[in-house]
């Protein structure tokens, strides 16, 4: 039987943690340049790195506790529609 090394939880959460952090404090700073205003407008490559990062903290934290890729692969996505 193969046993897993112990992960060091507060180090795990702390490391992926600062992740989310840093995508909070930029996402901060595009709305405080917006001025005020209802609109904000983001840069389309800003975006893809935002989800990128988001992505990348879902299947570590996934892995961390055990959730198979081939599970949440089975799991259809759910499907956006735009209305522009």
């Amino acid at each position: 039987m193969e046993t897993k090394p112990e992960v060091n939880v507060s180090k795990f959460v702390g490391r992926h943690l600062s992740q989310i952090k840093i995508l909070s404090r930029l996402l901060e700073h595009e709305l405080e340049a917006a001025k005020g205003g209802r609109e904000v407008t983001i840069d389309r490559h800003l975006v893809e790195n935002v989800l990128d990062t988001l992505e990348i903290f879902v299947d570590d934290c996934e892995g961390a506790s055990g959730v198979s890729r081939e599970r949440a692969k089975a799991e259809p996505k759910p499907v956006v529609a735009r209305l522009n």
